[in-house]
C-alpha cells in the first residue's frame, strides 16, 4: 500500500513537471540566448561591484562682503577658465549673485583664491555621491551590449519569423542603450563641473569680522533705504502734480464760470422784482 502511494506521488509531480517545462518553452528565444556573452558561455561581463568608480556631485553655497562690486566682477571674471561658464547673473546696486560652473578638479583652488581676497561673509559645501547610480547604469549598458552581439550572432541563423522577433527586439535595446548612454554622459558631466553659487554684497565696511561686516550692512541698507523711500515719494509727488495742476486750473476755471453765470442770475432777478 505505502509503495502505491510513493508511487502515485511520484507520477503526479512528474507530471506537474513536464507541465511547466513544456509552458517555459514556447518555440522562441529563450531568455539564456538574450543574456549570453559573445562566446555562447552565459556569463555577462560586468563592471565590478566592489570598487565602483567615484562620481560626486559638488555644490559650493559662498558670499563675500566687498568695497567695490564692479572690481570684485572685474577679479571674478579672471578666475574663471575658457571651459567654464556662467549659468546665470543677477545684478543690484547692493548685490551681485552668480552660478557658476568650475571644473571639479580645481573647485578649492579657485574658492581659496575667492577667500584670499575677499572677505568671507557665508560658506557651505556640499556633496552628493551618485557612484552606485553611475555604476549601475554601467552595468545595465554592459548587459545590453552582451545581449545585442547575442542577438547579432543568432539573427545570421535565424528562421524569418525568428528574424522578425529579433529585429524588434534589437530596436529596443538600442533605444534603452541610447538613453542609458546619455544618463552616464550626464553624470560624467555633472561630476566633471561643480556648481558655484556665489554672492557679493557690496558693504562700505569690510574686515575679517563677519558680524562688523554684517553690522556695516545694515546701517548701509538702511540708509539705502532710507534714500529708497524718499526717491520713491519723489517720484510720486512727480507723477501726481501734472494732474494736479491740470484738475486745479479746470476747477478753477469752472468756479469762475459758474460764479459769473450765478451773478447775472441774481441780476436779472432783481429788475423784475421791483417792477413788482
Amino acid at each position: 500500500m505505502f509503495k502505491k502511494v510513493l508511487l502515485f506521488f511520484v507520477i503526479v509531480f512528474s507530471f506537474i513537471g513536464l507541465i511547466g517545462c513544456s509552458e517555459a518553452y514556447d518555440g522562441s528565444l529563450s531568455n539564456e540566448d538574450y543574456y549570453s556573452d559573445a562566446n555562447g558561455s552565459g556569463v555577462i561581463i560586468l563592471a565590478d561591484d566592489t570598487t565602483p568608480e567615484r562620481k560626486i556631485l559638488y555644490t559650493v553655497d559662498i558670499s563675500f562682503d566687498v568695497n567695490d562690486l564692479i572690481e570684485a566682477e572685474d577679479f571674478l571674471n579672471t578666475l574663471i577658465a575658457s571651459d567654464e561658464w556662467f549659468d546665470s547673473e543677477n545684478l543690484t546696486s547692493t548685490r551681485y549673485t552668480f552660478k557658476i560652473r568650475i571644473k571639479t578638479d580645481r573647485l578649492d583652488d579657485f574658492i581659496t583664491a575667492l577667500k584670499e581676497e575677499f572677505a568671507l561673509r557665508t560658506y557651505q559645501k556640499e556633496g552628493k555621491d551618485i557612484s552606485l547610480q553611475y555604476q549601475d547604469t554601467t552595468n545595465k549598458i554592459l548587459s545590453l551590449e552582451a545581449q545585442l552581439e547575442r542577438l547579432l550572432e543568432l539573427y545570421d541563423q535565424a528562421t524569418l519569423s525568428e528574424m522578425i522577433i529579433i529585429n524588434e527586439q534589437i530596436s529596443d535595446i538600442e533605444v534603452e542603450l541610447q538613453n542609458l548612454n546619455g544618463t552616464l554622459n550626464q553624470f560624467d558631466s555633472l561630476a566633471e563641473y561643480s556648481v558655484v553659487n556665489l554672492v557679493f554684497y557690496g558693504s562700505a565696511v569690510t574686515s575679517d569680522s563677519p558680524f562688523i561686516n554684517r553690522l556695516g550692512n545694515a546701517f548701509v541698507n538702511g540708509f539705502n533705504g532710507l534714500v529708497s523711500f524718499f526717491d520713491g515719494l519723489l517720484i510720486i509727488i512727480a507723477t501726481v502734480v501734472p494732474f494736479a495742476v491740470v484738475i486745479g486750473v479746470v476747477g478753477t476755471v469752472t468756479i469762475i464760470i459758474y460764479k459769473k453765470s450765478n451773478k447775472k442770475r441774481l441780476n436779472t432777478k432783481k429788475p423784475n422784482s421791483e417792477e413788482k
